[in-house]
């Protein structure tokens, strides 16, 4: 099985190339995964049907796009994963429906994963304190315990509290998405990913992707596979 996975950004892609390994095994070993990076997540076009503009190069803008190419592949062997944080949107079932409705756009159908971070993809870090604290040895405790997994709450400035010198005050001190703030990200990224426990993550963000993944993994051949879309279909004739 291969895996495609369309992330928001280098943090994203710094982590998962270590997690990966860590839940389906040694890449190529039999499963390979690629992970493609963006811009931000960006929003949903109103019309996602329209070609994307190549100027934004954002998630959300390009992947009903990106969605088309891959059905366009028919490769049995093929899943997308796409993976984005929760962030301000106030319903998590909900987003993943308007996700999950891009499909709809496809004249043949990937087969497709979709998963949300909740909040952000640090609270995945929150969810190994083992890791946290045998990398940042002087994380601050009282704020570690503090924190509700997966709680809406500010997930990566509860991170950067716990662990960065001065705390989220210092560290956004020019602007909340300065390039300061993104660097650390990554920093934590490369630091964190490669210590945490897979199988005794706390956060059931991270198990939900986990187990998708390995489910997929373990169901190469599933039925639905780059199913026929008969809706997008009857739409295109009445266009002619």
């Amino acid at each position: 099985m291969h895996f495609e996975i369309l992330v928001e950004g280098t943090s994203d892609k710094t982590a998962l190339w270590s997690l990966m390994g860590k839940i389906l095994g040694e890449r190529g070993n039999p499963h390979t995964w690629y992970i493609r990076k963006h811009r931000g997540v960006g929003k949903i076009p109103k019309d996602p049907s329209q070609n994307p503009n190549p100027k934004d190069q954002t998630l959300l803008h390009n992947l009903s796009s990106k969605l088309k190419a891959y059905g366009r592949e028919e490769n049995r062997e093929l899943v997308v994963v796409v993976l984005v944080d929760l962030d301000e949107h106030p319903d998590c079932i909900a987003f993943k429906t308007e996700l999950t409705a891009l499909l709809d756009y496809c004249d043949v159908k990937p087969k497709c994963l979709f998963r949300i971070a909740v909040e952000e993809l640090e609270a995945w870090y929150l969810g190994d304190r083992a890791a946290l604290v045998k990398v940042y040895p002087k994380a601050k405790i009282d704020v570690l315990d503090d924190y509700v997994q997966d709680a809406r709450c500010g997930t990566w400035e509860r991170l950067a509290d716990a662990i960065y010198p001065g705390g989220v005050k210092k560290l956004t001190a020019g602007g909340k998405r300065n390039s300061q703030a993104l660097e650390q990200k990554v920093k934590w990224a490369a630091a964190l990913a490669p210590e945490m426990d897979v199988e005794n993550n706390r956060s059931p963000s991270f198990q939900c992707f986990r187990d998708g993944i390995r489910t997929l993994a373990s169901h190469p051949l599933a039925p639905h596979v780059h199913q026929k879309n008969p809706a997008r279909k009857t739409s295109q004739k009445k266009k002619t």
